[in-house]
């Protein structure tokens, strides 16, 4: 009976799904590297380790996208969730507030604002990001749901192509420039595939993925080499420095391209271990709290700066310790967030303790009820 539950929850919870979680998770962290690590803008390393670095950060880049396609895969067909969206504020709040408290015991310089209002703040662009697109997602649902599969096709080639073609090259007044609405775009690309799409076993989804990375790479390398040749006086260096400048943000074309592949690949994988597909689902629940510990405000420069990657700028070892770097900032969170569940768990053992987080749970749940009684009235 208890293998039966194992193998029900696995099933549930799509074990190959919550490895890409992690996989994504893993991406940021390298993006994280890469970016505050200074690992691209340095003269000091050697041609080929830039290259190799190039080519880490172009594979990564999907790593918003991903969890975006994620979110409109499976939120599709939801009703709205208070709960969920309780729970990753309250993880936000809990560790902006404990870094805080450890750094002004220290005597260590903090910042108030990002560490007792984190969403509103924007401390965590993504979490404030995604935390907004919970909200809205009850309304692109009945959108999406009552749209045909035409109309739904119409309005994603539209939405990218004005936010991923025009605004990366004439980029009027910063027309489309939001963030948002690029996660829009993304999540309604998620919710069509689950409704329309055919993910195929048999498709060679990630040598395509692999393919199109390594295109991008070489077109961002001739885009740097470009924008430094060409004069600043002609026109065309606007053009070619606008696109270099959007050529990273997760709505270009190619990036989704790339976040599809990978997504649609790792949706065709069939985890047969029970124990692997066991240790995914255990890892999986802490995924945004490596994001939120390792890229706080007080954090996020230090923990690049510790690792000294310039010492290795002309060495073949850069690569391997820039990769063992980032295992090492996944493997610490990810340790000091199951602390974090493992003292929970404990205290809601404790019965006056489990009975407030009931009572809690409930007046969140009326709260909840109201909110789908209002959406499905609507549809």
């Amino acid at each position: 009976m208890e293998q039966t539950n194992v193998q029900n929850s696995v099933k549930a919870r799509e074990a190959n799904m919550e490895l890409l979680r992690i996989v994504a998770m893993l991406m940021v962290i390298t993006l994280h590297c890469v970016g505050r690590g200074l690992l691209l803008s340095n003269s000091v390393i050697s041609n080929v380790n830039l290259l190799l670095i190039q080519f880490l950060d172009s594979f990564s880049l999907t790593a918003n996208s991903l969890f975006i396609l994620l979110t409109g895969y499976y939120y599709i067909g939801k009703k709205f969730n208070l709960r969920k969206i309780l729970s990753l504020w309250g993880k936000t709040l809990f560790y902006c507030i404990l870094i805080f408290t450890i750094y002004s015991i220290l005597n260590l310089k903090t910042n108030f604002l990002n560490s007792f209002f984190p969403v509103f703040s924007g401390a965590y662009w993504f979490i404030t990001s995604y935390i907004a697109l919970y909200f809205i997602m009850p309304f692109l649902n009945i959108a999406i749901n009552k749209f045909s599969q035409k109309q739904c096709k119409f309005l994603i080639i539209f939405l990218v192509i004005l936010m991923g073609v025009i605004r990366i090259i004439f980029n009027p007044a910063d027309l489309f420039n939001s963030t948002f609405m690029h996660i829009i775009v993304i999540y309604i690309i998620g919710a069509y595939i689950k409704k329309y799409v055919k993910i195929e076993p048999n498709k060679q989804y990630f040598i395509k993925y692999v393919l199109v990375a390594i295109i991008f790479t070489v077109a961002i390398t001739i885009l740097n080499v470009l924008v430094h040749i060409v004069p600043k006086t002609l026109d065309v260096w606007i053009i070619i420095a606008n696109i270099l400048s959007y050529f990273r943000n997760f709505i270009n074309i190619i990036l989704v391209y790339m976040a599809i592949l990978l997504f649609m690949k790792f949706k065709t994988i069939n985890i047969k271990s029970n124990k692997l597909s066991k240790l995914i689902l255990y890892i999986s629940p802490s995924v945004f709290s490596i994001y939120i510990i390792h890229d706080n405000v007080h954090l996020r420069d230090m923990i690049w700066q510790k690792f000294s990657f310039i010492n290795l700028a002309n060495s073949w070892l850069m690569i391997p310790y820039i990769i063992l770097a980032i295992l090492i900032v996944f493997t610490v969170c990810l340790a000091i967030d199951l602390i974090r569940r493992g003292i929970y768990t404990g205290l809601k053992k404790i019965k006056i303790i489990n009975k407030g987080i009931q009572k809690i749970n409930e007046q969140i749940d009326k709260v909840n009820t109201k909110i789908n009684c209002i959406f499905e009235s609507e549809v």
